[in-house]
């Protein structure tokens, strides 16, 4: 068994423990009743700009480092708004990352933004489980059984959310594209070694559909690798220990905005909208 594999049994352990507390039928029930979901795919492909931002709350770092003294997580999903940012990430993974429930709810009632829950999500109570607590976009993994993550794909898609499926590889991409994926997150930290690399992105982007919505994910520590990735076909980055760790997260997440809007970008690039 390998190390995803054994992630993804301590998650599915987890998930059924939960369940267990909430079974999936009145789980149902509090989706039904759940506020509508937001159009992600519009507000992240907006015209305005050539690269949309997603900035992530987050209590652990990549390698799982602690970063469990970020504070207010409301507080914090709120100056990323107030920056610019078009969707909040939150990280509700537990047993590595020190996420929660708890996390999502709060950011969910400080922001009028889209909320992406960035989770390992491997069972379909999962996926209810994020949009009971008001996500609008859900992270998969492409790592998972091709049957099982076409499942996902369709379970989330037909809940209102859109599906986010990290990669690492060609291989992945398109193996999530077959899957019925809308939207790929590019991770540049190799799943083993944990080293960033930034040319993934655009190795993996050159093999996708022009409808895909392609999100460049780590390795974004400023301005430059926005308008970086921005050229080689990202329509969004997502950004987490960085801002996290900026002195001023609102105005942080400013300037990658900006970064994403600057007129270069809008004029040199052509993007197919879904």
């Amino acid at each position: 068994m390998n190390g995803f594999e054994e992630f993804a049994q301590a998650a599915r352990a987890a998930a059924g423990a939960r369940q267990r507390r909430l079974p999936l039928e009145r789980l149902r029930e509090l989706v039904r009743t759940a506020p509508p979901t937001l159009d992600a795919a519009a507000v992240l492909r907006s015209r305005g700009r050539a690269v949309s931002v997603i900035a992530e709350v987050k209590r652990a770092t990549a390698d799982f480092a602690d970063l469990t003294g970020v504070g207010d997580v409301a507080v914090l999903a709120r100056f990323y708004e107030d920056g610019g940012a078009a969707c909040v990430s939150v990280v509700t993974e537990p047993l590595r990352s020190h996420g929660a429930l708890e996390d999502l709810d709060a950011v969910r009632g400080a922001v009028d933004v889209p909320v992406l829950v960035n989770d390992l999500v491997v069972t379909p109570y999962q996926v209810h489980e994020a949009r009971a607590h008001g996500a609008d976009l859900l992270m998969l993994d492409a790592r998972t059984a091709t049957l099982v993550l076409e499942s996902l794909i369709d379970r989330t898609h037909s809940l209102g959310m859109l599906a986010v499926v990290g990669v690492h590889s060609r291989r992945e991409a398109l193996t999530a594209v077959h899957a019925g994926a809308r939207a790929l997150a590019v991770d540049a930290r190799d799943p083993d070694t944990r080293a960033v690399d930034r040319s993934r992105f655009e190795q993996v982007a050159e093999v996708l559909p022009g409808s895909t919505i392609r999100i460049a994910a780590g390795g974004v520590s400023g301005a430059h690798d926005v308008m970086n990735y921005a050229r080689a076909g990202a329509d969004v980055v997502l950004v987490g220990e960085a801002v996290i760790r900026s002195a001023d997260p609102r105005q942080f997440v400013a300037q990658l905005v900006a970064a994403g809007s600057h007129p270069s970008l809008l004029t040199a690039i052509h993007r197919e909208v879904l």
